[in-house]
């Protein structure tokens, strides 16, 4: 038994090294790459296992008993090696990845407030460690478009009077968030217990969504621009879960994620601008978010759940879903809920990936009134000289139904008469990947403005709108973690509507319901 292990793991090692050798039938993708290389590990593993416990079954030999016994001299044994008891030995300090990725972006659009500008996307940092056999732990931060942050405080003596001084200092629409941190404990292959912050399991983009891994230089619609999820990607929250892969020999792995979480709920954002004519005007946005890391605002918990079917290396089928409430307790108690399904094909170089995204906010004319009830006025003055402050509440990103799709086409290649150019050299797998993503959104019952006076709902205005985009893509992998993105995309909505009022990333103008736009990136994984 020890030898068939040993000679069927010097087979597949053999297997593995001749391949590095064999002619290319087309250029693998990282994640195609990263699966056979998990699938060989699983085998090794399990080899490895069985020829321990041949070892250990192995009945010891009788030896021969002695003819006689013979005095010889006590050796004294040799001073043993410090070294640190297995059991106390921290793991972590030899079973540990430091990570992350990064992306910088150019972009040229015919939007009038839209100049061409270079754009520093997110630089994220990762760290993955086990801790022990069974115990492991990940965490990952992110910078998004943060170049710097000042604080600085003084105390000021002027003529007399004693005050103290304040200022943050930072470039704009900067965020540093932590997207994931969290516990895994083992218990088996197919129930692997995670605490912590997770990502929601909705769709496959919000679970594999670092930049380095797309070939597009921008975000779908459906998880990013619009958005069509309940928050925007990358959606994280805390709560806890199982997940697991249960692998067959006849029908592929099959794997699932389930988790219960905080849950999206409405949040506010305060925008706060003084004029010249001595008006402090504040206005305050409620729109749905990624739920708190420190006490629930609401009394109930959500639920995700995505369940997957992988019948070959390259392919994937999946369904997901996403139930909670999304209203603070001062509000009453509504649910949102979402479901996707999603996939990837693989043909040779052609790939086709995409994902259905649709979601429904329930009861958005109750949560207005109670929150016109809340705020008792739409506006309202403090009246304290010099300055008179006024508040706007505004209601956003809440639709009665939301849904959208993307499907990308890709072909990947890399001519073999450039193998010895600079493109080529020293490295190992280069590619070329053409790729054409085309994306719909349809929102219906967009509110667009909620009037209310003296804890009064006035009225809800309404809209359905529509956005399309389609885009072109070249891109060039020098090794599967960097690639250099080109695309040229065309958005569109309604006619005569404006796309800053559906999108969070295009400030075009009133009547502007078109942009073509011209991208440039660079993407990077360590």
């Amino acid at each position: 038994m020890a030898c068939r292990a040993l000679v069927v793991v010097v087979a597949a090692l053999f297997v593995l090294g001749s391949s590095r050798f064999a002619p290319r039938a087309h250029a693998a993708s990282q994640e195609e790459i990263e699966r056979q290389l998990q699938a060989l590990q699983d085998q090794i593993d399990v080899l490895r296992r069985q020829l321990e416990d041949t070892k250990v079954a192995r009945p010891p030999a009788v030896a021969p008993l002695p003819a006689a016994p013979v005095a010889q001299p006590v050796a004294q044994p040799a001073p043993a090696a410090l070294e640190l008891p297995p059991a106390i030995r921290p793991s972590w300090l030899t079973d540990f990845r430091l990570g992350g990725y990064g992306s910088t972006r150019f972009e040229a659009s015919d939007l009038h407030n839209l100049k061409d500008t270079f754009t520093f996307r997110r630089f994220v940092l990762t760290g993955d460690a086990t801790i022990a056999g069974r115990l492991r732990s990940y965490v990952e931060l992110e910078l998004e478009r943060f170049t710097e942050l000042g604080v600085e405080r003084q105390t000021l003596s002027e003529g007399g009077r004693q005050g103290f001084s304040q200022s943050i200092e930072g470039n704009n629409q900067s965020e540093i968030s932590l997207e994931q941190a969290w516990l895994q404990f083992e218990l088996a292959d197919w129930a692997k217990f995670r605490m912590g912050k997770v990502l929601i399991p909705l769709g496959r983009f919000n679970i594999n969504h670092d930049d380095n891994l797309w070939d597009l230089p921008r975000r779908s619609l459906v998880d990013r621009g619009v958005p069509v999820l309940p928050s925007t990607a990358a959606w994280s929250e805390v709560g806890l879960g199982f997940t697991g892969d249960i692998r067959t020999d006849r029908f592929g792995t099959f794997s699932y994620q389930a988790y219960v979480v905080n849950g999206v709920t409405l949040s506010s954002s305060i925008d706060t601008v003084a004029r010249g004519t001595g008006e402090v005007e504040t206005e305050v946005e409620i729109k749905p978010r990624a739920g708190t890391a420190s006490l629930d605002v609401k009394g109930d918990k959500a639920g995700a759940l995505r369940l997957a079917w992988s019948p070959a290396i390259g392919h994937e089928l999946a369904v997901s879903g996403y139930y909670g409430r999304y209203t603070p307790d001062f509000l009453p108690s509504e649910a949102v809920w979402s479901i996707s399904a999603d996939g990837k094909m693989t043909f040779g170089p052609f790939e086709v990936e995409g994902e259905y995204v649709y979601t429904r906010f329930g009861g958005i004319n109750r949560v207005a009134r109670g929150f016109a009830q809340a705020v008792a006025d739409r506006q309202f003055s403090s009246g304290t000289a010099p300055l008179e402050a006024t508040v706007d509440f505004e209601l956003a990103g809440l639709a009665d139904t939301k849904q959208g799709y993307w499907l990308d086409l890709r072909y990947r290649f890399f001519p073999d008469f450039l193998r010895d150019s600079i493109l080529g050299q020293r490295f190992e797998n280069p590619q070329f990947i053409l790729t054409t993503r085309w994306e719909q959104v349809w929102l219906n019952g967009l509110v667009q403005n909620v009037e209310f006076s003296g804890g009064v709902l006035g009225q809800i205005l309404r809209e359905d709108r529509f956005v399309n985009r389609a885009t072109l893509g070249f891109a060039y992998r020098p090794v599967p973690l960097v690639v250099f993105q080109t695309a040229y995309e065309r958005t569109w909505t309604n006619r005569g509507k404006s796309l800053s009022a559906v999108t969070n990333f295009l400030p075009a103008r009133q009547t502007e319901d078109t942009a073509n736009t011209f991208l440039f990136g660079v993407a990077f994984g360590f």
